[in-house]
């Protein structure tokens, strides 16, 4: 489950809305340049999500778990490692277009500016 959060820049005091994590059906990369963040679907994503949950000792999550039960059970596909998995993510989310690469573990980043040092404060959304 994914949420957001208020956040300030430390440096130039900028306020705005931080999201964080994807949901049942998406993940949620950011740039690790400018923080941009991009929502990569497991639909668009294949049997290369289908084998990385084959590789789960459990469900993705509690919503998702009879569906990836039979998965595990049912379907001949070959499973894949997390490191894996986040890799290939990561290469089919592609270049932002400042430049930088899209990554699961890019920090937050000002909208403005840039910098990385912001303040989060309390979450104002949850979302799948």
């Amino acid at each position: 489950m994914g949420h957001h959060v208020d956040a300030s820049c430390q440096d130039c005091g900028q306020f705005f809305t931080v999201e964080h994590g994807g949901g049942f059906v998406f993940h949620l990369l950011r740039c690790d340049n400018c923080g941009r963040t991009k929502p990569i679907g497991f639909d668009r994503l294949g049997e290369l999500h289908l084998r990385y949950l084959k590789g789960l000792p459990g469900p993705y999550c509690v919503g998702t778990s009879e569906h990836d039960k039979y998965l595990r059970e049912q379907v001949d596909i070959q499973p894949i490692s997390e490191e894996e998995y986040n890799r290939n993510v990561e290469k089919i989310a592609g270049k932002c277009e400042c430049q930088g690469k899209y990554a699961f573990e890019a920090p937050p980043r000002c909208p403005i500016c840039h910098s990385t040092r912001i303040k989060e404060g309390d979450i104002t959304l949850f979302y799948d």
